[in-house]
C-alpha cells in the first residue's frame, strides 16, 4: 500500500434489507470505498460518532429510525451540516424526493439502483463536498489571517496619530500646519482603507445573497446604470495617482448605460483597476478601455505584470490571494471573484486571461446594455 495515497472515502450505509444491504457494502467496497453498515437509522445515529463518515447513505423505510428521522438528526448537528446525505427507497414517489430535499438531502436514489448510477452519485456529491470543505478553509483562514491585518493595519495608523494629537495636547502644545496636513493625510487614507473594505464585504455577501437566489431559480433586481466616460476617467487616475503611476495609464470610454446589479459596478471596476497596477511594475503600462459590441458594454483592463497562471486563474474564489507568499498584497483577495459574481448575476461575463504574445493579463467585464430591451 502506498503510505502517500490519500486514505479512502468513509460511507456510513443504512439499509434494512440485508440483501440490499450486502449487494450496496460490496458494490462500494470493490469501488474504493471504507463502508460501515447498519440495519437501522438508530443503529447509524450510534455508529455517526465513531465513523465520522464522509458521506451518509440511507434508505428511507426503516424500522426504529426511518431516513427522514435520520437525515433530521444528522442535519441537526453542526459537526454534520455539510456532510453529504443521500437518501434511497423503493418507492419512485416524488413526494418522498420533496421531503427529502426539505429536510436537506444532496440526492436521491431509487431501489432498484444500477451500481454505475449509485457510484456516479456518491462520485458526484464527494467530489462536490471537497470543493466546499477547500471553500471553508478559505474562509476560516480569511476569518483567522488576512481579515484581521486588513483591519489591523489602518486602525494602528488612526490609533497611532490620535495617540500623537492628544500627546501634544496634553503638553499644551500645537501642530504646525505641515504636520496637521501630514496628520490628516494619514488619517485619511487609513479611514478609505477602512472604508473600501467595508463595501467590498457588503457587496460580496448581498452577491451571494444574490448568487443563492439565481441557483433557486429566482431574478435578480436589476438597475440602468450610467456609465460616464469622464467620470470613468477621474476614478481610474485617481487610483494611478495613488501607486504614484499617473503616466502609466491610458483610458478610452464613451458614455452609455448598461443593466447591472445595484450599487456594485463602481467597486468592481475599481478592484479591476487596481490589480492592473498592483500586480505590474512602475514604467509598464495599464489600458482601460470601455467599447461597445453588439448589444454589450465591454471594460477591459490591459497590464504588462506577472500575470496569473491558467491553473491560478481556474481556481479564483473570494478571499484568495496568489503568491502573497512571494509578493506583498494588501487587501482581502476577492476582488477578481467579486467581478464574476457581479457579472453573473447582472447577466453578464467576466474573462481572465493572458495577452497576446506579451506578459500580463487582461481582465475583461461585459455586461448588458440598457437599451437592448426597447427603444
Amino acid at each position: 500500500m502506498n503510505p502517500s495515497a490519500p486514505a479512502p472515502s468513509t460511507i456510513l450505509l443504512a439499509e434494512d434489507d440485508d440483501l440490499v444491504r450486502l449487494i450496496a457494502e460490496e458494490t462500494l467496497t470493490d469501488a474504493g470505498y471504507r463502508v460501515v453498515s447498519v440495519p437501522d437509522g438508530a443503529a447509524a445515529l450510534e455508529a455517526l460518532p465513531r465513523v465520522r463518515p464522509d458521506l451518509i447513505l440511507s434508505d428511507v423505510r426503516m424500522p426504529r429510525c426511518d431516513g427522514f428521522e435520520f437525515l433530521q438528526q444528522v442535519r441537526s448537528d453542526p459537526a454534520n451540516v455539510t456532510t453529504p446525505f443521500i437518501l434511497v427507497s423503493a418507492k419512485a414517489d416524488t413526494a418522498d424526493q420533496r421531503m427529502g430535499m426539505s429536510l436537506g438531502a444532496d440526492d436521491y436514489v431509487t431501489k432498484p439502483f444500477q451500481s454505475r448510477d449509485l457510484l456516479k452519485t456518491i462520485a458526484v456529491r464527494l467530489a462536490r463536498a471537497s470543493l466546499l470543505g477547500e471553500r471553508v478553509q478559505r474562509q476560516q483562514r480569511f476569518l483567522t489571517r488576512v481579515l484581521p491585518h486588513e483591519l489591523r493595519t489602518p486602525l494602528t495608523g488612526i490609533i497611532g496619530y490620535a495617540e500623537l494629537m492628544q500627546h501634544v495636547a496634553a503638553d499644551g502644545g500645537t501642530l504646525t500646519n505641515e504636520e496637521l496636513a501630514d496628520y490628516a493625510g494619514n488619517l485619511g487614507r487609513s479611514g478609505q482603507r477602512l472604508l473600501r473594505l467595508a463595501e467590498d464585504l457588503s457587496l460580496w455577501a448581498w452577491l451571494e445573497n444574490a448568487e443563492g437566489g439565481r441557483r433557486r431559480g429566482e431574478t435578480p433586481e436589476l438597475g440602468a446604470t450610467p456609465i460616464r466616460a469622464a467620470v470613468l476617467q477621474v476614478r481610474c487616475r485617481d487610483i494611478a495617482d495613488r501607486f504614484g503611476r499617473a503616466e502609466d495609464l491610458g483610458v478610452q470610454a464613451e458614455d452609455t448605460t448598461v443593466l447591472a446589479a445595484v450599487d456594485g459596478l463602481e467597486c468592481v471596476l475599481g478592484h479591476l483597476v487596481e490589480n492592473a497596477f498592483k500586480f505590474s511594475l512602475p514604467g509598464s503600462l495599464v489600458r482601460v478601455a470601455v467599447r461597445r459590441q453588439d448589444d454589450r458594454w465591454v471594460f477591459e483592463v490591459r497590464d504588462h505584470g506577472r500575470g496569473l497562471a491558467a491553473a491560478e486563474i481556474a481556481q479564483i474564489g473570494a478571499m484568495q490571494q496568489f503568491g502573497r507568499e512571494r509578493f506583498e498584497q494588501q487587501g482581502l483577495g476577492m476582488g477578481l471573484a467579486l467581478a464574476g459574481s457581479f457579472a453573473r448575476v447582472s447577466g453578464g461575463e467576466f474573462v481572465l486571461g493572458g495577452n497576446t504574445g506579451e506578459p500580463g493579463l487582461t481582465a475583461r467585464l461585459t455586461l448588458p446594455l440598457a437599451n437592448r430591451l426597447g427603444p
